[in-house]
């Protein structure tokens, strides 16, 4: 990590590099390499190999190809199955219930575990590290070469309720700030425990649930959020880290757009304010760039069917699509830049003038960075604007 500080306070960032750049060292999170190491010794003795038998130079050179193209199919099919985890781990549950008969007991056992499950719910959740050193994480690094920028170092010892914009169509990058990548924040400020937060209905799906706790990530319903920051009975003093535009704003991600969803949404100031919390805009460039949405302007038909789903189920059902019939996302480099902290007074009952200051101030604070950091990361975009 490098500091570079500047004569006005806009110019003070702390710059994190990922691992993917070469740059970073991970500590506690840092990621396995295996299987490119093995693909980066395999073509080193092919190449050797080559070499002492007498095979020309030309033919050394097409083994250094095929080895770097299953570097690249190798890092592409992982990054697949990562970004497609919630539809194939559904798949996988149908598929072993319908065909495995002699597991249909224990895995209707497990569905009602998963129903009844407290954990997403209590603040605490079921947090296991080694989910964040498995190798896949390496190749997520090496596909989006994510980097973050921090315009103040954060406190270890503070609680933070960070704010993510945009959605973007499934908000990779915000799984990354609290993954096990190059833009991991607990990598870079030891000591700080930050919790990201979903849907409820993302912990209803077989297997995927089990990842998503390992991960750290817990429900997003207030009262969820509350223990998160207020309860003790865990030691641990957590952070929050949530999407705020939601499923409404995840139907604004389109490429090369800045349409975001905040203007009314005031909740997580609340708790922000409750808790005593620093509240922190974050923004991550070229989020709406992972995938490509269909049209669905006001009045056409893909509007209509994305908010009858909406207002049926609380989330939507975008029309989308990436790479490939398997929905690989389109690659593109991820940026993520946390604004400065906003300090606020505790007050366990705020008031609608106290939140709405606080608001403000948050919204002018993520308009300054964006403004500040787009012509550097994101210069086809546009400028920000909060359309509700």
């Amino acid at each position: 990590m490098t500091a570079q500080s500047g004569g006005a306070s806009d110019e003070r960032t702390v710059t994190v590099v990922s691992a993917a750049t070469g740059n970073h060292s991970f500590s506690e999170n840092s990621v396995s390499n295996t299987p490119q190491r093995f693909l980066g010794q395999l073509s080193a003795f092919t190449g050797a190999w080559a070499l002492s038998v007498g095979i020309s130079e030309e033919w050394s050179e097409l083994f250094d190809r095929v080895s770097e193209f299953l570097r690249e199919t190798l890092t592409t099919a992982m990054v697949t199955l990562w970004a497609t985890s919630p539809v194939w781990c559904a798949a996988l549950y149908v598929y072993l219930f319908v065909y495995a008969t002699y597991l249909r007991a224990f895995l209707g056992a497990y569905l009602i575990f998963c129903l009844v499950d407290s954990r997403p719910y209590d603040g605490v959740g079921r947090r296991f590290s080694i989910v964040r050193k498995l190798p896949i994480w390496d190749h997520i690094n090496r596909y989006f070469q994510p980097k973050i920028v921090f315009e103040e170092p954060l406190d270890a010892t503070k609680q933070y309720v960070f704010g993510s914009h945009p959605h973007g169509v499934i908000s990779y990058t915000s799984q990354l700030i609290v993954g096990a990548t190059g833009m991991n924040i607990e990598a870079h400020f030891p000591g700080l425990v930050v919790r990201g937060v979903t849907m409820p209905v993302s912990f209803s799906i077989p297997f995927f649930r089990d990842y998503a706790l390992a991960m750290g990530c817990l429900s997003c319903d207030r009262s969820s959020i509350r223990r998160i920051l207020l309860d003790r009975h865990h030691r641990l003093r957590q952070s929050l880290l949530v999407v705020v535009g939601g499923a409404e704003e995840s139907m604004l991600a389109h490429a090369n757009s800045a349409d975001l969803v905040l203007l009314k949404r005031k909740g997580f100031v609340r708790e922000a304010i409750r808790a005593g919390c620093a509240l922190v805009p974050v923004y991550n460039f070229n989020e709406n760039a992972i995938y490509k949405l269909l049209p669905n302007a006001s009045g056409t038909w893909t509007h209509r069917f994305e908010m009858a789903i909406k207002d049926l189920f609380g989330f939507t059902i975008l029309l989308f699509h990436g790479r490939n019939i398997f929905f690989t996302p389109f690659r593109t480099q991820l940026t993520t830049v946390v604004g400065r902290p906003i300090p606020t007074t505790k007050n366990f009952d705020p008031t609608p003038e106290e939140i709405h200051h606080y608001h403000a101030l948050y919204v002018e604070e993520l308009s300054r960075v964006y403004a500040k950091h787009r012509p550097k990361y994101a210069p086809n975009d546009t400028d920000i604007r909060f359309v509700s």
